[in-house]
């Protein structure tokens, strides 16, 4: 039988972290998305995970950037979005961000 498919957004960040690790104990297939797959030092522990080289893709993504996010979502049945975008600059107003 093959794993049902989520997207959780922000994985390397200590919450989402936490929900990749649940997904993978109850068997789902997870795609995480992180602003560089590569960086070890901020993700490498999500690659240690009991079932990560089995059922973990980490996907690079911008929350911005709708393109990237459709590429980690396709194929998935939900989206757990804990992430949220980090402005370049200052932020002066929130709401209109």
């Amino acid at each position: 039988m093959e794993s049902v498919c989520v997207t959780v957004t922000g994985a390397g960040g200590y919450v989402a972290s936490w929900v990749v690790k649940e997904l993978l104990d109850k068997g789902y297939m997870v795609h995480g998305t992180v602003r560089d797959p590569d960086d070890e030092k901020k993700n490498g522990h999500l690659k240690k995970l009991e079932h990560a080289k089995e059922r973990l893709r980490l996907f690079k993504a911008d929350l911005l950037d709708y393109a990237g996010l459709c590429t980690a979502i396709h194929g998935c049945a939900g989206v757990i979005h804990v992430a949220t975008p980090v402005p370049a600059g200052k932020v002066t107003d929130p709401r209109c961000f």
